[in-house]
């Protein structure tokens, strides 16, 4: 199933690039844990093994063209998840949540919008 998906990606950007659009994605990944694993013993007597969580990972899609515009970012250092995305409305502007979740104050998220600078 990767190789067609890693296919299918190529063939979209090799279409999109004969055709001269402004069009691309991206994606980057880091982790999930790290820190030495500890040894634990399931309540029903199982071997499992934990470590601290420790991941980063962004994504975005640029289509000019047909106005599908996204930037996804999140990273988790323990118990702390800290995180943004950005997202083009319809109505031209960009939508910017930025986000940070722990254990002490749960999910807290702020909202702000701008002009799209990208048209």
């Amino acid at each position: 199933m990767e190789h067609i998906i890693i296919f299918f990606c190529l063939i979209v950007t090799v279409m999109l690039s004969i055709n001269g659009e402004e069009s691309f994605s991206f994606h980057e990944f880091r982790g999930p844990v790290s820190g030495e694993a500890q040894k634990v013993i399931t309540a029903d007597q199982h071997v499992d093994y934990i470590a601290r969580p420790d991941y980063s990972y962004a994504y975005g899609v640029q289509d000019l063209p047909n106005g599908n515009t996204h930037v996804h970012k999140e990273s988790r250092n323990g118990d702390v998840v800290r995180g943004e995305y950005r997202v083009l409305q319809a109505d031209g502007f960009v939508r910017i949540v930025r986000y940070i979740a722990d254990a002490e104050n749960g999910f807290q998220a702020t909202v702000e919008y701008e002009p799209n600078q990208t048209q």
